[in-house]
């Protein structure tokens, strides 16, 4: 079996209502698709969810866009895995290693193209591939973007009421701000629901971005993720604090784990797959943190179906993503199973909804991603 062809393009969903994070400049619901189809007919499908104004500590991850991430598989990493193995998935990876630096997005997006072939070729979900499951569901955590407060806790508490137990609270603009909500949040809510504070880097300096976190767990905070920028000012928060620290865009691949748990950065690790470059990637950084005994999330950029069904497999297969994990609850117009927990889009390339039991979604026990994509939605919705 060798790969016929590889393509590229953009497409856009529609929202819920807006989302937004600390430093997010752009509007969500922006992806690239990846079609891989192999001399025998099967096609799978991978996704990137770029964002030209994130990256990691100090600009050392660029930002990517829809229109790098599509120029780089079409031009680049098309024409060399035309012809090769699809289920050659670490092959495939060290050769786009060797074409370029870093595009990690661009290699996600064809990594998980490439799993979901070789699932389909051998019947098998990709979880399987990945070792077997590990646990019966994926956790959902909602996540509340910034919004003004009385927003923010409506939309918390409607998340809870269908069922989630553990939300991701944006901060990271106004301190005053976030201690007010998580307070506001923990007393509403009570003692049962995780609260996750994530400052998207913007707490400044060691020093108040400690005082804030403190002030945090005295509000009733459970987690606070990424509170400031660079391993340094991340390890003296967290050895200051009385909750787990969550690193996140200060951990990106293997490299940056090892960073991180030689440091003590922090205590847990978000794992993306895009940042990792794919599922061949994201299982170096958990097989890192798992021999360290530090918890991880699966997390990401709000994908569309295809990229949350590389999450779901990724969570069911690997021990150490042992949080809940702030990924969509995918589902078509009309068939969301919640009215706020996991819903991000109105629509999606999908006409079914991910199966939700407790707060936490159900195996795809299909062949490779376990999804069937329509292919009408992906035209309705492409954009370039």
């Amino acid at each position: 079996m060798t790969i016929r062809s590889i393509e590229a393009f953009p497409f856009r969903l529609p929202p819920r209502r807006d989302f937004k994070w600390a430093g997010l400049q752009v509007d969500l619901g922006g992806f690239v698709a990846v079609r891989v189809t192999t001399e025998d007919g099967i096609i799978g499908y991978g996704e990137a969810t770029p964002l030209p104004d994130w990256g990691g500590d100090f600009g050392r991850r660029s930002g990517e866009t829809l229109a790098t991430v599509t120029g780089m598989i079409n031009d680049i990493f098309a024409p060399a895995l035309v012809g090769a193995d699809p289920c050659a998935v670490t092959a495939a990876r060290a050769k786009m290693d060797a074409l370029v630096v870093g595009n990690s997005y661009a290699k996600c997006a064809v990594d998980i193209a490439l799993h979901d072939v070789w699932g389909k070729a051998v019947g098998q979900p990709v979880y399987r591939l990945l070792g077997g499951a590990v646990r019966a569901s994926v956790p959902i955590a909602h996540m509340v973007g910034l919004m003004p407060e009385g927003d923010a806790i409506d939309e918390a508490v409607g998340a809870i009421a269908d069922g989630v137990t553990t939300l991701q609270i944006k901060g990271g603009v106004d301190a005053e701000r976030d201690i007010r909500l998580i307070g506001a949040l923990r007393r509403e809510l009570g003692a049962g629901v995780v609260l996750r504070l994530d400052a998207n880097q913007g707490y400044g300096h060691a020093k108040p971005a400690a005082r804030i976190v403190a002030r945090l767990v005295d509000a009733g905070v459970d987690l606070v993720e990424q509170p400031t920028i660079g391993l340094d000012f991340m390890a003296e928060v967290t050895r200051a604090s009385a909750v787990p620290i969550v690193a996140d865009e200060s951990c990106w691949d293997i490299a940056d784990a090892l960073e991180v748990t030689r440091r003590r950065a922090a205590d847990c690790i978000s794992i993306y797959l895009a940042k990792a470059g794919g599922f061949v990637g994201a299982r170096k950084v958990a097989a890192i943190a798992e021999a360290q005994a530090m918890p991880c999330d699966i997390n990401g950029s709000i994908e569309s179906a295809i990229g949350n069904a590389a999450n779901m497999h990724f969570v069911l297969a690997n021990p150490a993503v042992s949080l809940a994990s702030v990924i969509p609850i995918s589902a078509g117009a009309g068939r969301h199973p919640c009215r706020i927990a996991g819903r991000y889009y109105e629509d999606d390339v999908i006409a079914d909804a991910f199966e939700v039991r407790d707060g936490a979604v159900l195996p795809l026990d299909r062949p490779g991603l376990g999804i069937d994509v329509d292919e009408s939605r992906l035209d309705q919705y492409r954009c370039g």
